[in-house]
């Protein structure tokens, strides 16, 4: 049966082999044992060949030794030698069993008061996030961020929330019913066993999807500005009540905007406006030249082929003027910080993985002209043209509308090992109750929660329209993101860039 994982503070030496799991108060029938070979976890990719040896990267200092003043009291959790422990080998998705929530009790409120009984999410990071905002990122969001990112009283700035993007958690849930959709997210459950409710452990990745809901994010993020962007000498985090302080926040957002463009750029910088306008495209032709030059095509390296491009976000006067190449390398991040952590997960089962296509994030880009699809397929593409992919066994393409599903399934051909199914094929056994029906048997289902980095709405969202209420309210996924938890930040991996 799933097992609890040993708490970070033991030992680490004194562990024989180490069990990553949940643990249930209430017996049921052990997973049928598999055998399966094992296999090495494939070494992280990296961004690009460009060497970075002429240019010092930034000392990113905390303000008074701490990144907020309510991390300071916090006694911190002894490192762990091996953070990205496996999930252990009859940890699968195949079956439903009964587990200790009532029926009659909501599965987020049971699990947040039970949280010790579940494990701390695993944490993949790009290699250029200051190791002090990792923390930072997953303690101090606020209770919830629909619609709205840094207002006054906020702890996260809104360059803090476009570096949370480079920041993906995935924790062990259990999922207590299926998902599903008419006018909005739906949800039903499993039907009870005895007394409790029914569930089957999955794996909930918070992959932050590029923040385009208004024009503060990733917009600021990739838009060129009036003098070229390059990195600066080092800066410190301020505190909270620093932030407050208009001069003082829009310096910090400033230098941390100037790091990822430095990092997600080959050149390791932005031209102005003025010099950027005489080669940059309209929308139209940034998709027509990814779709063409890029994804239809044989590309050794989608990274090059992006660079030095540039869009135009409309026709209309002082519009903004976009980086493609920094938004293809940032779905490129988000690809390889989320991946690269379920192959190391699931060293045992493989995982079945779901995608969730954002829509309410690319709001200012609008959902239907596919240019967005269009840049996240060609991340995908060059993710899976460096690495191979060992553990994936189903890719389940977004059931949204748009051409999202056809230019995932073009990025996908660079995966030939990888089957790519809809939602429909995959939900296909004839019990309504569980009509989840996988192909391969022992394998992790990988479900998305679409959030953006401001807020907790997986913990605190009640609305029923939302995948972040869905998720959050009907599965365990909020006991394992409490931002209390005192090993909440003790699975962390960061990528050397």
């Amino acid at each position: 049966m799933a097992r609890v994982r040993q708490s970070p503070a033991i030992d680490v030496d004194k562990q024989a082999t180490p069990k990553t799991g949940i643990q249930k108060k209430t017996p049921v029938k052990p997973a049928v044992k598999r055998g399966r070979k094992k296999s090495v976890s494939p070494p992280p990719t990296t961004r690009s060949s460009r060497s970075q040896s002429q240019t010092r990267r930034p000392s990113v200092k905390l303000a008074k030794t701490s990144t907020d003043e309510h991390l300071r009291s916090r006694s911190r959790p002894v490192e762990v030698k091996d953070p990205f422990r496996p999930l252990a080998a009859d940890i699968s998705s195949d079956r439903l069993v009964e587990t200790p929530v009532p029926k009659a009790k909501l599965p987020r409120n049971f699990w947040v008061m039970n949280n010790k009984e579940l494990s701390p999410p695993w944490i993949a990071c790009s290699g250029f996030v200051p190791p002090a905002m990792v923390e930072f990122l997953m303690r101090c969001k606020k209770r919830t961020a629909i619609g709205v990112k840094w207002k006054k009283g906020d702890q996260i700035t809104n360059m803090e929330g476009a570096l949370h993007t480079f920041v993906t958690s995935i924790e062990l849930a259990w999922l207590h019913g299926e998902r599903g959709y008419n006018k909005g997210h739906t949800f039903t459950p499993y039907l009870p066993i005895s007394k409790f409710r029914s569930g089957r452990q999955v794996l909930v990745s918070n992959m932050i999807h590029q923040d385009f809901e208004t024009d503060e994010v990733m917009m600021v993020l990739s838009s060129l500005r009036k003098t070229k962007t390059t990195l600066i000498a080092d800066f410190k985090i301020p505190l909270t009540k620093e932030k407050q302080s208009d001069d003082i926040r829009n310096k910090y957002d400033d230098a941390l905007r100037r790091l990822m463009v430095y990092s997600l750029t080959l050149d390791g910088e932005l031209p102005s406006i003025e010099v950027g306008s005489a080669t940059a495209m309209s929308r139209a032709q940034a998709k027509s030249f990814l779709a063409k030059k890029v994804l239809k095509v044989a590309s050794s390296n989608v990274l090059a082929q992006v660079k030095k491009r540039l869009f135009w976000m409309s026709s209309k006067k002082d519009s903004p003027l976009l980086s493609l190449e920094i938004l293809v390398t940032t779905a490129y991040h988000q690809f390889r910080n989320e991946m690269d952590a379920l192959e190391r997960i699931c060293t045992h089962q493989g995982y079945i993985y779901t995608f969730s296509a954002p829509k309410i994030f690319i709001g200012e880009f609008g959902s239907q002209d596919g240019l967005m699809a269009c840049i996240y397929a060609a991340g995908l593409k060059h993710y899976l043209q460096t690495t191979k992919l060992k553990k994936m066994r189903v890719f389940q393409v977004p059931d949204v509308p748009g051409e999202w599903v056809s230019w995932m399934r073009t990025a996908l051909s660079a995966a030939p090992g990888v089957r790519v199914m809809t939602k429909q094929e995959l939900y296909t056994k004839k019990d309504p109750s569980d009509p989840y029906n996988p192909p391969y048997a022992g394998t992790m289902l990988v479900l998305h929660n679409c959030s953006d980095g401001f807020g907790q709405n997986i913990q605190y969202e009640i609305g029923s329209g939302s995948l972040d209420a869905i998720i959050g309210r009907f599965t365990s996924a909020a006991g394992s993101l409490l931002n209390y938890r005192e090993d909440l930040v003790s699975m962390v991996s960061m990528h050397a860039e």
